[in-house]
């Protein structure tokens, strides 16, 4: 059909109604049901923020990618506050990586910087942290975040021992567990007994928001756990068992008290007052546990005369039934939270939450001592442990462990744990090849330090063979180590006193050694006085000692230099009879250093007979004076040694 312009123009007209209409319809219906959303403002969200209105804020589901980082703050402190912890995370995590931590105040980055913790994120939970101290003012939040700094720090150089053979897994109890609250768990008689914030029926506690603690049990022939049906006002949870007897606890506006519960057919009765244990007027009792060894009652509880938040207590059971009055066990509580305690034995596992965690509440244990008191407390490694909250340890057998932790990767909010031992299939050691050790060193000049070209000789201690070797131009040298033993190591430089040195080398490992040299300059700073005899005599004259005393202290000053111990005669007698006379006069000497202390492989005694006289033997004093042993340092390379050594 053929339209003619205006024709055309009025349909246009009805169509263009039509859609305003349908877009009118289509806003309405948007607004109704909460389909289209404005977005809020910078200053509505802070409002709803302050007025608490979490969930409000909760309930936008902000898109990151349309909000400016300040209002990502908030929408990430509201879900902090509502316990989802992932998604704070990853809107922290988003507004810090576009804002400087300056801008940031200082609530914020406690808040970021203890997710960061969580997740092992240690130096930049320790940045957020130290940057929010330098902000916060008040004297509570400076005591929060130095707590947590604490923690940070303890994480950031934790090292646990590692086992050898096996090691100690974690599984989540996922059949338990929901995405709400678990912890306490218990096993009496192979029933399982816990606590759980599941149940929205229960009403809320107004401090939280979240359901009323419920006391759960699951018996074995059971699938799912169920409520034990107990009590429907408040809180109620499992503090423990004393023998056959269950204890819970019921509290309402942060007071408690204990209840006992006692068999029924297959069930329990309804829970009591325990009226003869001295529950506190003011304070609230926890978890408590039996001493198998003493019958003591060791307890949580935050009564007075606590030292910080919550502590441990002791108590009695008395002839009459009642209860002593409670100690506290002062050996192990803190300033701060002090819970949960559990004994086996001559063990007592507990949780704390002081900057000796890794974060949060962490499982410590303490040994009984001799005298009955208990020994320092000491941190549960990973994987009992981490930097999330872990308590309630609950021992079934040693290689099967409870626990209670709102760890990363859990199904909730709190759950319940089983850490086994598994055992590690054996580590197979592929042989290598033997390692090669190596000897190196530096010959230098002792007084200019300049290296010191030298042939090095090492002779194994009691034998005449050796090895050698010569030093580079720089006075160095790298080796394959010797075997083991005891050497003497000789060094042969042309200028330089001959030096000699006793080493030991081990079995294994490198060996280095440093060569320190006198050249002859050097030793014409040295003076060994001379030793005068008698005449045909070869004994030592009265002032001989005296003479070889200062021998001994500049032998000792210059522990490396080998001497010559020359004995000479005078021109008197058979030339065969002084030649054996100048022998003995050297041997004499010799034998009195080595008494001193000298040793002998520094000292080379030998006899010249009349050969080298010091001077004329034309009078009797003159013969004196040649009748002598003097000493010589021995220099440069010996006669065995001039040619090049060759390894």
């Amino acid at each position: 059909m053929h339209l003619s312009v205006g024709s055309e123009a009025h349909y246009l007209c009805i169509f263009a109604g039509m859609a305003i209409s349908l877009t009118r319809w289509v806003l309405l219906l948007s607004l109704s049901t909460g389909i289209l959303h404005a977005q809020r403002s910078q200053r509505s969200i802070e409002r709803l923020y302050y007025k608490g209105k979490y969930q409000v804020l909760a309930g936008d589901n902000p898109n990151p990618d349309s909000l400016r980082p300040q209002a990502l703050l908030y929408y990430a402190s509201s879900y902090y506050r509502l316990g989802e912890g992932e998604k704070a995370y990853n809107l922290y995590q988003r507004a810090f990586s576009q804002m400087k931590l300056s801008e940031i105040h200082h609530p914020f980055l406690t808040e970021y910087g203890r997710l960061c913790l969580e997740r092992e994120d240690a130096n930049t939970a320790i940045a957020c942290f130290t940057e929010a101290q330098n902000q916060a003012k008040f004297s509570d939040s400076l005591s929060l975040i130095g707590l947590y700094l604490g923690y940070a720090n303890q994480l950031k150089n934790v090292s646990d021992p590692v086992p050898e053979g096996f090691r100690w897994v974690a599984y989540n109890l996922s059949e338990l567990n929901t995405p709400s609250h678990e912890y306490s768990l218990y096993i009496h008689k192979g029933t399982l007994y816990f606590i759980t914030r599941r149940d929205a029926e229960r009403g809320s506690d107004p401090t939280d928001l979240l359901p009323h603690e419920a006391l759960y049990w699951k018996k074995p022939e059971e699938s799912a756990p169920k409520p034990i049906g107990f009590y429907a006002k408040r809180h109620e949870g499992i503090a423990g068992f004393i023998q056959d007897t269950l204890v819970v606890y019921r509290s309402a506006r942060r007071r408690g008290d204990f209840y006992i519960a006692y068999p029924k057919d297959d069930g329990w009765r309804e829970p009591v007052f325990w009226k003869a244990f001295p529950n506190s007027r003011r304070g609230s009792e926890d978890a408590l546990c039996e001493d198998p060894k003493t019958g003591e009652i060791i307890f949580s509880s935050d009564r007075k005369g606590t030292k910080g938040g919550k502590d441990l207590w002791v108590t009695r059971r008395l002839p009459d039934g009642k209860f002593a009055k409670p100690q506290n066990l002062s050996a192990l509580n803190t300033q701060y939270n002090e819970d949960a305690p559990f004994i086996v034995g001559d063990t007592l596992y507990f949780s704390h939450d002081g900057p000796t965690s890794l974060g949060g509440y962490d499982i410590f244990f303490s040994v009984r001592q001799p005298d009955g008191g208990w020994g320092p407390p000491q941190r549960l490694p990973r994987p009992f442990n981490t930097p999330s909250h872990d308590i309630y340890l609950f021992f079934l057998h040693p290689d099967s462990i409870y626990l209670s932790s709102d760890r990363i990767g859990g199904k909730g909010k709190m759950d319940l744990y089983l850490i086994v031992i598994e055992m590690l299939p054996p580590v197979r050691v592929e042989p290598s090849a033997p390692r090669i050790y190596v000897y190196t060193g530096r010959a230098y000049d002792v007084r200019t330090n300049a290296p010191v070209e030298a042939a090095i000789v090492l002779r194994p201690l009691g034998e005449t063979t050796f090895l050698s070797f010569n030093t580079e131009s720089n006075g160095a040298f790298n080796q394959p180590k010797p075997p083991a033993g005891e050497y003497l190591l000789y060094a042969y430089a042309e200028g330089y006193a001959q030096y000699i040195q006793p080493i030991t080398f081990p079995d294994t490992g490198d060996f280095a050694i440093d060569i320190p040299m006198l050249s002859t300059e050097e030793l014409k700073r040295i003076h060994l006085p001379r030793v005068h005899f008698n005449f045909d005599k070869y004994d030592l004259r009265a002032e001989a000692p005296a003479s070889l005393d200062s021998v001994i202290q500049i032998l000792k000053a210059y522990p490396s230099l080998i001497v010559e111990v020359a004995g000479h005669t005078d021109s008197i007698g058979p030339r065969e009879y002084n030649q054996k006379l100048s022998e003995r006069r050297a041997n004499t000497v010799y034998r009195f250093l080595i008494e001193k202390g000298i040793p002998a492989y520094r000292l080379q005694p030998r006899g010249y007979g009349e050969d080298r006289p010091m001077v004329p033997n034309s009078t009797p004093y003159n013969r004196f004076l040649n009748r002598r042993v003097e000493f010589t340092p021995l220099v440069g390379r010996p006669k065995e040694l001039q040619a090049p050594i060759h390894e």
